[in-house]
């Protein structure tokens, strides 16, 4: 299965099979699961969650899209636009990406923190978002270096 992809500012109603809708200025990708169970798939772009590969034709993300919340449990990748099955993982396996993740997120906004606070010399309040600045589409799409 190949995937198109759309660039659009906002998501659109109704999500089509087959078209991954890119939103560089929301950090937002959707698609419908690859394995036909009709579900939407989020996936958000950033420095803890995917990232946007663009050659002008095709896109890939990584990591692999696992929607272990879905009965259907799909584990792939999207490699140039084309679907790439991984294999099903169990339970167990599941779990513990998820804790790296959740460790890894907790890791991330804490360094974020830190830096803001040696930088400013201030009180951050961790539930406040950290924004960034205005990007060009070349930044965007290469936002998390």
């Amino acid at each position: 299965m190949k995937f198109k992809h759309e660039f659009v500012e906002f998501m659109p109603d109704v999500i089509k099979e087959g078209v991954v809708y890119i939103s560089l200025e929301y950090k937002s990708i959707i698609h419908k699961c690859a394995c036909g169970c009709g579900k939407e798939v989020n996936t958000p772009l950033h420095p803890t969650g995917w990232k946007l590969l663009y050659d002008g034709k095709s896109i890939s993300l990584t990591p692999s899209i696992g929607n272990w919340s879905f009965d259907c449990k799909s584990h792939y990748w999207i490699t140039n636009s084309k679907i790439e099955w991984s294999s099903k993982w169990s339970d167990e396996e599941i779990d513990m990406v998820r804790k790296i993740e959740d460790s890894e997120r907790q890791d991330y906004y804490s360094d974020k923190r830190s830096s803001k606070l040696g930088a400013k010399n201030e009180t951050v309040n961790p539930n406040s978002e950290i924004k960034s600045n205005s990007k060009s589409l070349f930044d965007k799409l290469l936002f998390w270096k």
